[in-house]
């Protein structure tokens, strides 16, 4: 229990201690430090991923021999793919021109193309049931894609100069507004997860899921 609990969380509180005076106290000696811990997170995090390969492996082979799991050949391909470009980067390198990047270019590609096509259609379906005129707010929404999509093409000018200057507005005001009242809350919360984390009041992270 202890090596579980309470060496994790004095090193995550240790760390997090750090971290906070680095940024108000710009002394050499705290550099020196921090560029030396940058220095060890790298050799962790290559370490960490490692062992996430393992445990990848792990997880797919006993999915790819549980026969009761209808999708255990989604799990053999994966494995047989990543065997393979795995030995194949070893064997001819990573340089451009290689086997290696011709093949990662050449499947790569093809997918990320079709991926994002047919993420195309799903974005397509989801306007499509936002923009119905249930409510003041997807009237706002409706209005203003219109003006956005008209604003694109020659076409909006034409019907009136006042389109792309409503674009313009929109993106300006309304549009940072929004992203400036996500981001903040984007910090609050990742401010108060770190906290809780560093100060030990969240414990499913030493213990595993629930706390146990």
């Amino acid at each position: 229990m202890f090596f579980k609990k309470t060496v994790p969380f004095i090193f995550t509180l240790s760390v997090g201690v750090f971290s906070f005076f680095y940024y108000f106290m710009p002394h050499a000696f705290m550099q020196d430090l921090w560029d030396k811990a940058s220095q060890w997170a790298i050799i962790i995090g290559g370490g960490a991923m490692f062992v996430g390969v393992i445990s990848m492996v792990r997880a797919y082979y006993k999915r790819a021999t549980n026969k009761s799991d209808p999708n255990r050949y989604f799990a053999v391909i994966t494995i047989v793919c990543f065997l393979a470009m795995s030995l194949t980067g070893l064997i001819t390198g990573i340089k451009p021109g290689g086997l290696f990047n011709d093949i990662f270019i050449g499947i790569m590609i093809p997918c990320e193309a079709t991926m994002f096509s047919l993420l195309a259609f799903y974005i397509a379906s989801a306007a499509f049931r936002s923009f119905r005129l249930k409510s003041f707010s997807a009237g706002l929404l409706l209005f203003s894609a219109i003006i956005l999509m008209l604003a694109q093409i020659p076409t909006g000018e034409n019907i009136s100069p006042a389109i792309p200057w409503l674009k313009g507005w929109i993106l300006d005001y309304p549009n940072v507004a929004a992203q400036r009242a996500i981001l903040i809350g984007i910090a609050i919360g990742s401010v108060a997860t770190a906290l809780k984390i560093i100060l030990g009041i969240d414990k499913s992270i030493y213990a595993g899921v629930g706390g146990k």
